[in-house]
C-alpha cells in the first residue's frame, strides 16, 4: 500500500517563521508521496511579465522548506509561475534539490507525465495542468517555456496513453476565483477524464475550497484552496482554511480516499488541522449542494451574476468603455487601458465560461 497527500496553494514570503503542526508533519513523514502546488516563482532578476493580474513571487528558501517538511513532488502548473519570465522560472526550478517537478518546463516537460515507483513497487503517475492564462503554453511550434494547458489535445493524449502507471493522478490548477462551487464545464471535463482513465482528479486556483464527489469510485476534489499563501490586506473568506487529499492505493486493494481540513494561522504563521465546526458544515453543505441539482445550480447561477459587474469592469479597464462613468474607467486611464484585461476575460476559459453564463441570464439570452 502507499499513501498519498495531496495539498493546496502554497505562497510564502517569510518561510523562518512558518510552523508546521506535529500531527501534519506526521502525516507527511508517514506518506510515501507528499504533493503541493507552488504558486508563484521565488525572489529572482527576472523582469515582470505584462499580464492582466498581480506578479507574485515568493521567498527563495521556500522550496527548502516544503522539501524538508517532506513535500516530494510540487506542481508548476499554475497561473503565477511564469509571472516572471523564464529567468524567474529557472531560478525557482534551481532552488529545488530533490523533489519532483510536474507541470511546467519547455512543451515535452511540461506535457510529461511523470511515474514514481513506491517500495512496494506501485507506480504512480502525476500530470499536472493548468487553464489557459499568461505563461501557459497552447502552441506547441513555439521554443517557449511555460505550463502543461489543461485543454490541448497532448494533455489528453497523455491521460489515454498512461504507460505502466498502475494509478494516474491529474492535479489541475482552473476555475473561478472565491467561488465555493465549480462552473459545470469543469465538473464536466473532469468526470470526462476520469471516463479516459484517470484515477483521481484533484484541483485548486480559486483560493477557497471547493466541494468533492465520487465519480464512478474515483475521487473529484474541485479545489483545495490555500495551503499557505501569505499576503497583507483583507483576506476572502475561506481564504485561510484548505483541504488535504489523502489517498491510499494498492496493487490489489480498492483505494481509499479522504480529505482532511487544514488551516493556516496568519497571526502566528502556523498550519494545522481544522478544528472548526463552522467549516466542517461549510464543507458538508458544499457536498450536498454537489449533490443536489437545483441547489447546485441555483449558487452557480447566483455566483456568476455576482461577478457580471466584475467582468464588465475588466472590459472597461482594458478600453471596451462600457462604463465611462466608474472607478474601473478610472482605473483604465491610470494603467493606461492595459488590451491583457479583455484578453484575459476571453481567451481564459473558466472567465469566459463564467461570463458567457452571467450573460445569458442576465439579458435572457438563449443557449445556443
Amino acid at each position: 500500500m502507499a499513501q498519498i497527500t495531496i495539498w493546496g496553494d502554497f505562497k510564502a514570503n517569510d518561510t523562518e517563521h512558518l510552523n508546521l503542526s506535529g500531527e501534519l508533519q506526521l502525516l507527511l513523514n508517514k506518506s510515501d508521496i507528499n504533493v503541493v502546488n507552488f504558486e508563484g516563482p521565488v525572489k529572482s532578476k527576472g523582469k515582470a511579465i505584462v499580464k492582466s493580474g498581480p506578479n507574485i513571487r515568493q521567498s527563495p528558501d521556500s522550496p527548502q522548506w516544503l522539501e524538508v517538511h517532506g513535500y516530494n513532488v510540487i506542481s508548476f502548473a499554475n497561473n503565477h509561475i511564469m509571472d516572471f519570465g523564464a529567468e524567474g522560472f529557472q531560478k525557482t526550478k534551481s532552488r529545488f534539490k530533490n523533489a519532483l517537478l510536474i507541470g511546467a518546463g519547455t512543451w515535452e516537460e511540461a506535457y510529461r507525465m511523470q511515474i514514481i515507483t513506491t517500495e512496494d513497487g506501485l507506480k504512480i503517475g502525476f500530470l499536472a495542468g493548468t487553464h489557459c492564462e499568461f505563461g501557459t503554453l497552447t502552441d506547441k511550434y513555439r521554443d517557449w517555456e511555460g505550463c502543461a494547458w489543461c485543454m490541448h489535445p497532448d494533455f489528453e493524449k497523455k491521460i489515454l496513453d498512461r504507460g505502466d502507471a498502475d494509478y494516474l493522478i491529474i492535479y489541475n490548477h482552473g476555475g473561478v476565483e472565491y467561488m465555493d462551487m465549480p462552473l459545470p464545464e469543469w465538473r464536466d471535463l473532469y468526470k470526462k477524464w476520469i471516463d479516459m482513465g484517470a484515477d483521481a482528479v484533484i484541483a485548486g486556483h480559486p483560493h477557497v475550497p471547493q466541494g468533492w464527489e465520487v465519480y464512478k469510485g474515483k475521487p473529484i476534489c474541485y479545489s483545495l484552496g490555500n495551503l499557505c499563501f501569505q499576503k497583507s490586506g483583507t483576506m476572502r473568506e475561506h481564504w485561510l482554511e484548505s483541504l488535504c487529499a489523502i489517498i491510499t492505493v494498492g496493487k490489489l486493494e480498492k483505494a481509499d480516499f479522504s480529505i482532511r481540513p487544514i488551516y493556516y494561522d496568519a497571526t502566528n504563521n502556523y498550519i494545522c488541522d481544522n478544528q472548526s465546526s463552522e467549516f466542517r458544515k461549510h464543507l458538508n453543505d458544499l457536498n450536498n449542494s454537489l449533490a443536489n441539482e437545483p441547489s447546485y445550480y441555483a449558487q452557480v447561477n447566483e455566483s456568476v451574476l455576482n461577478r457580471y459587474g466584475s467582468y464588465q469592469g475588466m472590459f472597461t479597464r482594458g478600453g471596451w468603455l462600457a462604463d465611462p462613468i466608474s472607478i474601473s474607467f478610472l482605473k483604465g486611464i491610470a494603467e493606461g487601458f492595459k488590451k491583457e484585461h479583455i484578453y484575459n476575460s476571453i481567451n481564459c476559459e473558466s472567465h469566459r465560461w463564467a461570463m458567457l453564463r452571467a450573460m445569458r441570464l442576465k439579458h435572457g439570452i438563449n443557449q445556443m
